[in-house]
């Protein structure tokens, strides 16, 4: 399976948003819950800056004795007063505020402009109106017991968030003059002072702060990927894909090829090693093709040198063969004028040694020409309609009595009619030969095996022997000629190592083939295969 390849530019941007997008992510987060702390911090002094000041309100008005209220004012509307002190002058009848209805006016007055309100609590109140509720009951619990100096929580009252505070009110000596001494709880708790704060708003504004930072931290963030890709395209992706193209001109053979690159870093080195490599690459192909050039004309002059060496070769084997077949001939009849004359047995024992080097050169001069002819593809070709197993039976009876003195059997059982386009002088020849060398390279008493089959198209004919076989390393190149092969009992060669080459060449000039197979000590079995039709 392919392993799936990705652009170095997706890799680059992949890794850009794995590293930017966490980190820039967490930092904001973190910002966000910075920003989140931050403004409960602020929420929370704001309680205590105002609780203090009401502490301090309270405190001013109870070293005054209280404050007198004109009755008659607005201010003044909707109070109950605690205590019967009353000072009648000309612009009415002044009340005396205690500390409690001057915080409870401040509430109300704060609570009508939506800003904040507060309330005071005691665990026994002069004013039925300061009794604690939950919260404020266990806040005071906890502040006489624990000694805390504020508790707060969050509420919701009639759909409107608050930040509740509560602190600790104290007992002073001028507050006497109002409460009874047994009434001075445990460490001169008196109560407790709530703060209400509503935050609807400010949770409203901290919402609208977190949807822009996120807005700014989705920007910023998108903003730095696309910079530092932008960045890395230009600086490394872009001159990595000019390199890219040139090594691909280099590849389709444009060695004059060139980069510039201007990045002034490593890249820039790297592009200027390529400059000089295609150079020196261009260089060298220069070289390399006078050299070649020079080669091959060198090599064509050779070539012509060698075709004419090999005309005059076969001119030379050919004229040569052609001149001493005369004089063989002559020296074949007066060799067969004397065996018809000399009648003593050791002369005649000679004449017999004489006729049989004469034989044999006679056979090396007809083969000498006959390959020098097909070698110059002079030969004349008769190629007429024959039945091959016919010519096969024919061979083996011309030449059965050459089997018969190595007692060697040969057995053919002929497949009926082989009509077969050939030259049958030539086949026969072919035939001739392969038999000839089956035969002398077979152990005594053994067989030689002839098959023919046919398909649609070719004939086959394989010649088997039983003799040592052949050895691997002849089977390559047994058909080329002088090729001579030690077989059998033979531990020299035989012949002139021009039977087998003739014999490729005639099959081949029949549009057939040729080959070997054998088996080192068991058998060898010559094929060979001719076309049943002409063609052209």
């Amino acid at each position: 399976m392919q392993k799936p390849r990705f652009p170095l530019q997706l890799k680059f941007l992949v890794v850009i948003i794995l590293v930017v997008i966490p980190v820039l992510g967490a930092i904001f987060i973190w910002t966000g819950v910075q920003n989140e702390k931050n403004a409960m911090e602020q929420v929370i002094n704001q309680a205590r800056v105002l609780s203090r000041q009401i502490i301090l309100t309270r405190e001013w008005v109870t070293d005054c004795g209280g404050i007198m209220v004109l009755e008659s004012s607005p201010g003044a509307q909707d109070t109950p007063c605690l205590f019967e002190d009353r000072i009648d002058t000309e612009k009415g009848r002044f009340l005396r505020f205690t500390p409690s209805m001057v915080t409870r006016k401040l509430s109300e007055y704060s609570f009508r402009q939506d800003l904040y309100r507060f309330r005071l609590a005691s665990m026994n109140p002069l004013n039925p109106d300061n009794r604690p509720d939950d919260f404020e009951r266990d806040a005071l619990t906890q502040f006489k017991k624990v000694g805390l100096a504020e508790i707060y929580r969050f509420e919701n009252q009639d759909n409107v968030q608050y930040f509740q505070y509560m602190v600790p009110l104290y007992m002073e000596t001028s507050c006497l003059k109002c409460h009874k001494q047994q009434e001075v709880a445990q460490h001169g708790i008196r109560g407790g002072l709530s703060v209400f704060l509503p935050i609807d708003k400010s949770r409203l504004a901290f919402k609208y702060n977190h949807l822009k930072l996120a807005g700014a931290g989705v920007g910023f963030i998108c903003l730095t990927i696309f910079t530092l890709f932008f960045m890395l395209r230009r600086v490394v992706i872009r001159p990595l894909k000019k390199l890219e193209d040139m090594t691909g001109e280099i590849s389709r053979g444009n060695l004059d090829a060139q980069v510039t690159l201007d990045t002034g870093d490593e890249i820039e080195n790297l592009g200027t090693a390529f400059n000089t490599m295609a150079q020196k690459l261009a260089q060298g192909r220069d070289t390399l093709e006078k050299r070649i050039d020079q080669a091959t004309r060198e090599l064509s002059e050779a070539n012509k040198e060698l075709k004419t060496l090999d005309k005059l070769k076969s001119d030379f084997l050919a004229n040569m063969s052609h001149e001493l077949r005369s004089p063989l001939t002559v020296i074949r009849g007066g060799i067969d004028y004397l065996n018809r004359k000399v009648k003593i047995e050791d002369n005649r024992n000679y004449l017999a040694i004489i006729d049989k080097n004469v034989a044999r050169l006679t056979r090396l001069v007809s083969d000498l020409f006959d390959f020098t002819k097909l070698e110059a593809k002079k030969s004349e070709w008769s190629f007429e309609r024959e039945d091959l197993s016919r010519l096969i039976q024919e061979v083996i009876e011309i030449i059965s009595p050459m089997a018969l003195d190595k007692d060697i059997s040969i057995i053919f059982d002929p497949p009926g009619d082989l009509p077969v386009d050939m030259d049958l002088e030539r086949i026969e020849q072919v035939l001739v030969n392969l038999i000839d060398n089956a035969i002398k390279f077979s152990d005594r008493q053994t067989r030689i095996d002839i098959t023919a089959t046919q398909d649609r198209e070719t004939v086959t004919v394989a010649i088997k022997d039983y003799g040592l076989g052949i050895d691997e390393s002849y089977i390559d190149f047994i058909f080329e000629k002088f090729s001579t092969v030690p077989s059998g009992s033979h531990s020299k060669t035989e012949g002139t190592g021009l039977g087998l080459a003739i014999c490729k060449a005639i099959i081949e000039a029949h549009g057939g083939r040729i080959w070997v197979k054998s088996v080192k000590g068991v058998s060898s079995t010559f094929y060979f295969s001719l076309p049943k039709e002409q063609r052209g």
